[in-house]
């Protein structure tokens, strides 16, 4: 915030109050409107299809402000709710809820009824249904696939809510990089005999004008290095025998 303004704006859920002088008393007084339940959904959605502005968001940072989201009230929505201010007023408490967007993005959030805690908790939750949905799909796209089961089985085991709660303290204590309890749920699963390599997606002769069959060289590439990865799995399984490499009889 300007540290010359002599006017400090207070954000509350659904209200601004402006302080100013040197008693630091209310000044002006805004009832501001609070989203409801679809212009919260709308943002949670937004955010979760945005992690790193949600991140930047959640640690008090500028600059996570996003495209649709309207964090500032507009000088209309001030006036219908604050109909006994005139309209010259409304000018210097929208200019402070601009500095603040800059400043800090969350305290506008806070402003329209929407606290840390509920960002966090629900962006989580979205992820965790996404990945409850994309593991159904999977379990239905191949029916009695032990991974597509599992996985399954796992998201099912808690609600989403404990599951964003876990990651905010993981987060919170800079411990992510554990590995939570479900981990060891997790059991060994025997690698594919025969893996399938996909096709590259890419236009590699777009991207390489100048190498001819370019595409066709990286999908050689990837179908010998699955072929060596098949091979080392076999090789480490348990009762293996040591392949024989080419050249290594008499």
């Amino acid at each position: 915030m300007n540290q010359t303004s002599k006017q400090q704006p207070q954000l509350l859920p659904g209200e601004l109050r402006i302080t100013g002088g040197a008693s630091g008393e209310a000044a002006l007084t805004l009832q501001v409107p609070r989203w409801n339940a679809g212009q919260r959904e709308s943002v949670l959605r937004r955010l979760a299809d945005h992690p790193w502005q949600l991140y930047v968001l959640l640690n008090g940072g500028p600059g996570a402000e996003l495209d649709g989201v309207p964090l500032l009230p507009t000088a209309e929505e001030l006036q219908a709710h604050n109909p006994q201010s005139a309209e010259a007023e409304l000018q210097q408490p929208l200019t402070l809820l601009s500095e603040a967007l800059e400043e800090e993005p969350l305290r506008l959030f806070g402003l329209r009824g929407m606290d840390k805690e509920e960002l966090q908790n629900g962006v989580f939750a979205l992820w965790a249904e996404e990945a409850q949905d994309e593991a159904a799909g999977a379990d239905r796209a191949a029916p009695g696939g032990a991974l597509a089961q599992e996985l399954l089985r796992l998201e099912r085991k808690g609600s989403a809510v404990p599951t964003g709660e876990w990651l905010a303290e993981a987060a919170a204590e800079g411990s992510l990089h554990q590995p939570g309890a479900q981990f060891h749920a997790l059991a060994a699963r025997p690698f594919p005999a025969s893996p399938e390599v996909a096709v590259p997606a890419e236009d590699w002769g777009a991207l390489l004008p100048r190498t001819p069959r370019s595409g066709e060289g990286l999908a050689l590439i990837m179908r010998r290095t699955a072929e060596a990865a098949q091979r080392r799995a076999a090789e480490a399984a348990p009762g293996a025998q040591p392949a024989e490499r080419p050249g290594s009889r008499g």
